[in-house]
């Protein structure tokens, strides 16, 4: 084989490795999300784009206060809201305070005021909320409810664009 064509063939494997590597890290790493309405104001807003990692739910368990990318059965899209409630709580909202199993919550994300809510969670089911409570369309609503385990998506963890932390 002459040179100039094991040279070629090293780079098309290069390329090859690259795009295989590049697709890996989509599927099952990382993906961005551009964030649509307002619901996650002020910690994220109409246009950021944020980055959600895949794996965290897969290899762990979601924890109260993770902003999730995650689907509402019988609903098309994917939306990124506050895990609130997790399988077992007691969540309720009275006073426009959120209580689990009646302690409060402290929420500093937490925007606007909220009509009062109760729910119990069974073995299976998580309270997902907005953090602009008023303008956020989430577990709260008849149709939507909470989610279970297999409907989270991933973990969002920072803005990209503009550049912030989610806490």
């Amino acid at each position: 084989m002459s040179g100039l064509l094991r040279r070629n063939l090293r780079w098309i494997a290069l390329v090859a490795a690259f795009g295989a590597l590049c697709l890996a890290l989509r599927f099952w790493g990382f993906h961005l999300v551009r964030v649509e309405g307002v619901s996650m104001a002020p910690t994220l807003n109409g246009g950021d784009l944020a980055l959600v990692t895949l794996l965290d739910y897969r290899l762990g368990e979601p924890r109260r206060g993770d902003v999730v990318e995650c689907r509402f059965p019988g609903r098309d899209g994917a939306y990124l809201k506050r895990l609130i409630g997790l399988p077992g709580d007691t969540v309720e909202i009275r006073g426009g305070r959120v209580h689990i199993d009646g302690a409060p919550l402290s929420e500093p994300y937490a925007t606007g005021p909220m009509e009062d809510y109760r729910v119990e969670l069974g073995a299976d089911e998580y309270l997902v909320l907005g953090d602009n409570r008023p303008e956020s369309y989430d577990s709260r609503a008849e149709d939507m409810g909470p989610i279970s385990r297999e409907d989270f998506l991933g973990r969002a963890r920072c803005a990209l664009w503009p550049f912030r932390i989610i806490k």
